[in-house]
């Protein structure tokens, strides 16, 4: 006689103590279902105590903040981008009605036609720099990693740069102790030399000169490579952010050409091959951007030009 009752008691309870038990998760179920794109701050209802559940509900908490931040990250990038690419475009088609206009001269069809060829320029850099970053958030940036030797590739670098900098009367040196041998994509790593060397030359005044040093340091297994000017300085207010996308320090260092993509573009390279970067302003004046990369075996030894250097690799590009 008693035991349909000990049962239905025992089932009763158990039916009462799962419903307390899983009512949060129903709230946090609710909620959740309330949650959309428009309402990303959101967040779940999480029981004031210390189990599974609660646990569970700060778990989800935790994703969904992450996920606020990506989301919020990436609308401010397209927003940015879009107001890069929409001066450009407009400066374009303003020069384009120009050129369609009736009675234009040759001399003046052709300065129509070479400054849209300068914007369309600027729009190309501008839409594979967008790319770059892209495909780095997603991990999706093609690399071809292998055995590069940084002395020869920053010699290259250098003389290209200088070449562009010979106008101003700017210089570029070139200073390595030792050959500094890492595993990158020679051709993202040019990439990285030439961001940050374009990087000096809007700031470099004219005829001073850009130091471009590699180090190999076997103390940390790490290649240092170094870019320095001799301009005004990145501004205080910038340095914690100068590697942020679209963020610029071009005015206060005497140029204004920059879209704000070149030192981002630097991080996201280096960090896909587990490096770092740091920028600040030197002691002597002007402005320093460092990478640290992770070396790749003993560095060997360079062949040394004789000079004054005490057995530095220097090179000189007017």
């Amino acid at each position: 006689v008693g035991g349909p009752v000990v049962v239905l008691a025992a089932g009763l309870g158990a039916w009462l103590l799962a419903g307390a038990v899983l009512r949060p998760v129903e709230r946090m179920r609710a909620r959740a279902a309330e949650i959309s794109a428009q309402d990303i701050t959101a967040r779940l209802p999480v029981p004031d105590r210390d189990d599974e559940i609660a646990r569970l509900g700060r778990t989800l908490n935790a994703l969904l903040e992450r996920l606020d931040e990506t989301v919020t990250r990436q609308r401010g990038f397209v927003a940015d981008a879009g107001h890069e690419l929409r001066t450009p475009l407009a400066t374009l088609r303003a020069e384009l009605e120009l050129a369609t206009r009736p009675g234009r001269s040759q001399d003046e069809l052709q300065t129509a036609v070479h400054a849209a060829l300068q914007d369309t320029d600027r729009l190309i850099r501008l839409a594979e720099d967008l790319l770059v970053l892209a495909r780095s958030d997603t991990a999706t940036l093609p690399l071809h990693p292998r055995l590069l030797d940084l002395t020869a590739l920053t010699g290259e670098a250098a003389r290209a740069a200088a070449a562009l900098a010979a106008p101003a009367t700017v210089t570029v040196e070139v200073r390595t102790d030792e050959a500094a041998l890492v595993t990158a994509d020679p051709v993202r790593i040019r990439q990285v030399l030439d961001n940050l060397l374009s990087n000096a030359m809007r700031a470099a005044p004219t005829g001073t000169s850009i130091t471009l040093t590699v180090h190999a340091c076997a103390d940390t297994d790490r290649v240092h490579v170094t870019v320095a000017d001799r301009g005004p300085g990145f501004p205080p207010q910038f340095l914690p952010h100068a590697f942020d996308r679209f963020t610029r320090a071009d005015l206060a260092r005497g140029a204004g050409d920059g879209t704000g993509l070149g030192l981002a573009i630097v991080a996201a390279l280096v960090s896909a091959y587990g490096g770092t970067v740091t920028a600040r302003n030197r002691a002597a004046g002007g402005a320093s951007v460092r990478v640290h990369l992770p070396a790749a075996g003993t560095p060997r030894p360079a062949a040394v030009v004789s000079g004054p250097g005490g057995g530095t690799h220097v090179g000189r590009f007017p």
